[in-house]
């Protein structure tokens, strides 16, 4: 998960528009995801104007931090908005 949260924040600072977080969620990993330790090193990312800093300050600094793998989990399909 702090890899996942390290390349979402590269892609903001790199493409034109940034992406929107899709089930990246403290919500989703608290239900889903195995214990871990907190990663200070996503320190920088959870004090930025990043859309997914809340994720990163609990992963950063949190108690029961967990980490959770997108591929773990069932797809589910974006709604498109033009």
């Amino acid at each position: 998960m702090p890899g996942g949260v390290r390349i979402f924040r590269y892609l903001e600072e790199s493409l034109p528009r940034g992406p929107r977080p899709h089930l990246m969620t403290r919500e989703l990993a608290e239900k889903s995801g195995q214990p871990a330790y907190a990663d200070p090193s996503l320190m920088s990312i959870a004090r930025s104007d990043s859309a997914i800093r809340e994720l990163a300050e609990w992963l950063a600094f949190g108690s029961d931090v967990r980490h959770l793998e997108q591929e773990a989990l069932d797809p589910v399909a974006l709604e498109l908005t033009l």
